[in-house]
């Protein structure tokens, strides 16, 4: 066998040590860039750029041919293989010295590696191509000796004074062995000597980096100064002083890999080397800086450090080590890094909460490469080198944050919920032994307008859709929406469902699948209805409307049976290869259970308990959570007895299910009765839900909160129950499969009305915790709460409607009722309706409070036949309340002024304030501004925006909006724009509707940045449509006519012109202030009509400034 050197000059013998001609440069260069790859095929492109660069000659691949072929006849005619346009070296990966040492430095074989180590890597060759690969390696070296350096000045520090102050000389930048040879030189007597070591490194690193010295580097010094004892025990390495872990306040690190899934699936065997490598990365990097790694999930870390200071130099150092380390072969590897400071929540060794969650976004919203920190953090590292990039609103963070970037660098946009791009999970699980079904499903998605993933539960449905949407988004780019249906008790709960994803209202479509369907018409998009089995009319409805009416958006579904619908291409998933990846997914989750699980003393065993399981990864994955009571062998003669009847002969789909289903029971039966018990009552949570939501509900006859607390942990650490991060702490969660077990245990115990009681009642009080924060300065917290809440409450007011308590049920929507107008929550609406059904017709003050919540919801939708239904059914069109929500319907102006008083009276004489300061808004101050008695509306908003300084944010934004609006009326501009500036300052919750971006659109242009402001525009057009929020657009078409007009686009202006027409006493106010100037010109110019704009809706009014100003002619 032939051996090859790289470290080094490049060189090759015999195994008897002869040597063996490799050629002259460029041949070398050659056969460097092939055993740096041994076993995998090279590009002929990478050969030549290694060896040309960017002078290659017309003839570099037959020249290329030459090289090879002389290669061939010193290492042997089959040594160098040819596949396709690439080559590939066919020798052992330890013929090859480099991949002996990368080895031994893994392993952790220090001694090993350095005796490989026989001189600079590739030395004598001129190859800038292969420099990163150079520089990698004499950082592993570099790694190797600090660590070997460590132990001899633990042995003898007087010896190793001189190498260490030659290495320093070398590498002035290494902390570590500046701290090495200071702890030499203290050992060795020379106190001075150390701290003038220290004030050499530091003057190297201010003067040449613009930094101060690390943690480890300061510590040293102070230990010095100290005569600190530790530093006689031993070397101080990282963390060698045992530095607590960061509490209180702390700045968390987050990092992900770019593109990981596309990553994993093209290049897995390299992929696991490159994620061990960064693995190492960020360690290193987070020991230089005191950092504390504290969440390792493959291809995303988190690291706490005590300073932002620390942090800001951890990501920029990670961010450069990335950049320069030689990845394996084809793999590009970048790094989202995002960086937040807050108060810490910890458990169980863990940190949880919104600090961790806002740093996790943060890296989400980012691109390779960059660095994002959060405004809070920022102001902390005041820092030169931050790029401000505006306020985001993050997926799942509540309150808008400011994002900037360290550092330089041009980046696309971000990737923020304002962009709209969907609300694909962030922390993907790594999908294993699906490459083949990846590929499948993008290919079914890119032929078929709806594709259907098929298999047994457990089978990992949802995980490999999650992964080919990921793929989808990272090729096409388009948008991805999840709509999770498991929560989802009816077919008829799917429509909103995806209308709640969306962020879709019910608007201008006479149903709400209408609505969905008009809001993905809207652009592109790939929509994720997942676990549909038990919804399947549903979901097929829906998937249905899509695929027929919104041609550029496909639809990917999960269930254990098809739809049955037109265009459907069916994809099976079946179980994982029972040898292969199937072992390799117990290894990872036993791994995660016991650190200590050692695969290859256990792999026959772990690949016949896979076998006996069938491939399915739930089943697999129960059975390793058992890995840390019971050995693999243990284990599998266990499972034995309970899946012998299920063994043997070809295995279907419906075996498979049985298999999970054993399972399962086997999982369930090893639980101790405490145990059983509480996985049983948590059946009841649709949703997630805390420690104290588990005690509410589960701790009662025969477990205590106590034992509430201590047997979660131990379903946790059994993988029955899954712990998630939320932006308001840990959370809990059951897989649905098991959620349908533990349902089935519970019923046939006989008590789920006892445990469904007293989730409803749990959900009550959370109901009225939340209203006390939405009619206060918390109310941004307020509506993400009942975001979290959300599929736990609708579970508990399904549960109170059909048990008929009237009672229960007003009280667990009655406190929000108001949501329904203010964030456009059409469910509380359906839910109005059903107690309206349970509310006796002699409880006046019940039913004409229901039946305004009911009525508001079709005045939302403009669906005036639905609203004179349920408004028939139950009378009282005399009351101030439906004479109110009768004006708004049929936009009665003058009746909306005079009936919205004596509403608000009414409201406030029965306790209900919240409700009436709505009505105030959108009855009593909206009445005077349409009907121009602004100088009422201004002492109404004002009053408003006095009471309101406190709270709730979104009374006082519109409170200021309004006197923004009455002052554009007055022709008052200055303060206008004071107004609107008072507004947009004001943070509100998501899902309210910002009236203050047509007004910035507005601001921007008056200031020439006309292409600023028509992109401000066209944005604030697509999140109208996107959300079919078109009762709105008369806003939008006030500022696109003044604009069009400005720009001399005039028949532009006037075919929405009209559109203001069917708006009322607002559009004739408008007319005749706002926009008397454009109407006059388009008035005065003979070739312009209005008639083309006749029987434009809203939408299509949308829909049509949307295009225009989607022109690049526009702005000419």
């Amino acid at each position: 066998m032939v051996r090859i050197r790289l470290l080094g000059a490049v060189a090759a013998a015999t195994d008897e040590g002869e040597p063996v001609d490799v050629g002259p440069a460029k041949c070398r260069a050659v056969l460097a860039v092939l055993a740096l790859s041994v076993g995998e095929a090279v590009p002929v492109s990478r050969l030549v750029d290694v060896v040309w660069g960017g002078d290659a000659p017309r003839t570099a691949e037959k020249t290329l041919q030459g090289y090879i072929a002389d290669l061939r006849k010193g290492l042997g005619r089959t040594a160098i293989v040819r596949t396709g346009a690439s080559y590939r070296l066919d020798v052992a990966t330890d013929a090859v010295d480099v991949h002996r040492f990368r080895r031994h430095v893994s392993a952790g074989e220090v001694e090993a590696a350095l005796a490989e180590w026989t001189g600079t890597p590739l030395a004598g060759l001129d190859a800038p191509g292969l420099g990163p690969v150079i520089d990698g390696l004499v950082e592993q070296w570099l790694g190797a000796i600090e660590v070997d350096l460590e132990r001899r000045v633990n042995a003898d520090s007087p010896a190793t004074v001189a190498t260490l102050t030659q290495l320093t000389a070398d590498h002035p930048f290494r902390e570590g062995l500046w701290a090495l040879l200071m702890t030499a030189l203290y050992r060795s007597g020379r106190q001075a000597d150390a701290l003038a070591a220290y004030q050499r490194v530091r003057q190297h690193l201010v003067e040449e980096l613009g930094v101060e010295p690390g943690p480890r580097l300061r510590e040293v010094e102070g230990l010095i100064l100290e005569h600190d004892e530790r530093l006689h025990a031993q070397a101080l390495s990282p963390g060698s002083a045992a530095a607590p872990r960061p509490t209180g306040t702390v700045t968390f690190g987050c990092c992900e890999v770019e593109a990981a899934t596309q990553l994993w699936v093209e290049h897995r065997r390299k992929m696991a080397a490159a994620m061990a490598g960064l693995d190492a990365l960020v360690r290193a990097a987070a020991d230089r800086q005191g950092g504390t790694v504290v969440a390792s999930g493959g291809e995303s870390l988190g690291v706490a450090f005590h300073r932002a200071d620390d942090a800001a130099a951890w990501a920029t150092q990670l961010q450069a080590a990335v950049g320069e380390e030689p990845w394996p072969g084809g793999i590009d590897v970048r790094l989202r890094v995002g960086l937040h400071s807050g108060e810490t929540e910890e458990r169980d060794g863990g940190y949880f909460g919104a600090a961790v969650h806002i740093a996790e976004r943060l890296a989400a919203a980012g691109h390779g490469g960059q660095t994002l920190v959060s405004g809070v953090t920022a102001a902390v590292l005041g820092r030169d080198d931050l790029r401000d990039l505006g306020t985001h609103r993050l997926d799942g963070v509540p309150v808008e944050q400011d994002v900037y970037q360290l550092g330089v660098g041009d980046h696309p946009p971000l990737r923020t919920t304002s962009a709209r791009r969907g609300n694909l999970p962030r922390r993907l699980g790594r999908l294993l032994g699906r490459d083949g079904d990846l590929d499948t499903v993008v290919e079914a998605l890119a032929g078929s307008p709806v594709v259907t993933l098929v298999g047994t539960g457990g089978i990992g449905k949802t995980t490999l859709a999650l992964a080919a949407a990921r793929r989808w988004q990272d090729d096409d780019r388009q948008r991805i929406w999840l709509v999770e249906l498991a929560e989802i008790g009816a077919s008829d709960g799917v429509p909103r469902a995806a209308a709640d994803a969306l962020g879709v209202t019910e608007g201008s479509a006479a149903t709400l699948t209408g609505s969905v369907v008009a809001a993905l018409r809207s652009r592109p998009t790939l929509l994720v209805l997942d676990n549909c089995e038990h919804v399947i009319d549903g979901a097929a409805a829906l998937a249905t409307a899509v695929a027929e009416d919104t041609p550029d958006t496909r639809v990917l579904a999960t269930s254990r049976e098809g739809m049955g619908i037109a265009g459907e291409r069916l994809v099976a998933v079946g179980p994982l290869d029972p040898a292969g990846a199937a072992v390799e997914l117990f290894a990872e989750r036993a791994q995660g259970v016991s650190g200590g699980f050692d695969l290859d003393h256990s792999r026959s065993e772990v690949a016949e308990i896979c076998r006996r399981l069938d491939g399915v990864p739930l089943a697999i994955e129960l059975a390793a959570a058992r890995t840390a009571s019971l050995t693999p062998s243990q284990l599998l003669a266990r499972l034995d007895d309970r899946l012998r009847l299920l063994t043997g002969g070809r295995r279907t789909g419906a075996d498979r299910h049985r298999t999970l289903r054993a399972t399962i029971e086997w999982s369930y039966d090893l639980l101790s009765p405490a145990q059983r018990l509480l996985f049983q009552r948590l059946a009841v949570f649709t949703g997630p839900f805390d420690l104290a939501a588990a005690e509410a509900v589960a701790a009662s006859n025969g477990l205590d909160t106590v034992d509430v607390d201590h047997l979660l942990g131990d379903l946790v650490e059994r993988s029955m129950v899954a712990p998630e991060s939320g932006p308001f702490g840990r959370r809990f969660r059951l897989l649905e499969t098991l959620r349908h077990f533990a349902a089935e245990q519970l019923a046939a115990q006989g008590k789920p009305e006892g445990v469904a009681r007293r989730h409803a009642w749990w959900c009550r009080d959370q109901v009225a915790f939340i209203h006390s924060l939405l009619t206060g300065p918390g109310e941004v917290e307020g509506v993400a709460r009942l975001g979290e809440l959300w599929p736990n409450l609708r579970t508990a007011v399904d549960w109170a409607c059909m048990s008929g308590d009237a009672a229960l049920a007003d009280a667990l929507v009655r406190p929000i009722a108001p949501e329904v107008n203010l964030r456009r929550q059409a469910e509380i609406g359906d839910w109005a309706e059903r107690i309206l059904q349970l509310t006796s017709p002699d409880d006046e003050d019940g039913v004409v409070f229901w039946l305004t919540w009911a009525a508001e919801r079709h005045t939302q939708a403009g669906n005036r036949a639905a609203y004179e239904r349920v408004v028939g059914r139950h009378g009282r069109a005399g009351h101030p309340l439906i004479r109110y929500a009768h004006a708004s319907q049929y936009e009665d102006d003058e009746e909306l002024g005079a009936a919205s008083p004596a509403a608000v009276a009414w409201l406030r004489e029965r306790g209900e304030g919240h409700a009436a300061s709505l009505i105030e808004v959108t009855g009593v101050a909206s009445g005077l501004m349409v009907t121009g008695r602004l100088a009422e509306l201004d002492a109404v908003a004002r009053a408003m925006a006095d009471r309101y300084r406190q709270g709730p944010p979104t009374l006082l934004y519109f409170a200021w909006g309004l006197l923004g609006f009455s002052a554009k009326f007055h022709g008052r501009h200055e303060d206008s724009a004071r107004f609107f500036a008072e507004a947009a300052g004001i943070d509100v919750p998501a899902g309210t509707y910002l009236a203050n971006r047509t007004v910035e659109a507005r601001a921007v242009f008056d200031q020439g940045e006309r292409s600023r402001a028509f992109a401000i525009l066209r944005d604030h057009v697509d999140t109208v449509l996107d959300t079919d929020y078109v009762d709105v657009a008369r806003m939008i078409v006030i500022e696109f006519v003044y604009m069009m007009a400005a720009v001399d686009r005039l028949t532009e202006a006037a075919r929405v012109l009209t559109y203001l027409d069917t708006t009322g006493g607002f559009g004739e106010l408008a007319r005749e202030t706002l926009l008397a100037d454009a109407v006059s010109r388009i008035a005065a110019a003979p070739e312009v009509t209005e008639a083309g704009g006749d029987g434009l809706g809203a939408r299509q009014a949308l829909a049509y400034m949307r295009q225009v100003l989607d022109d690049p002619a526009v702005d000419s």
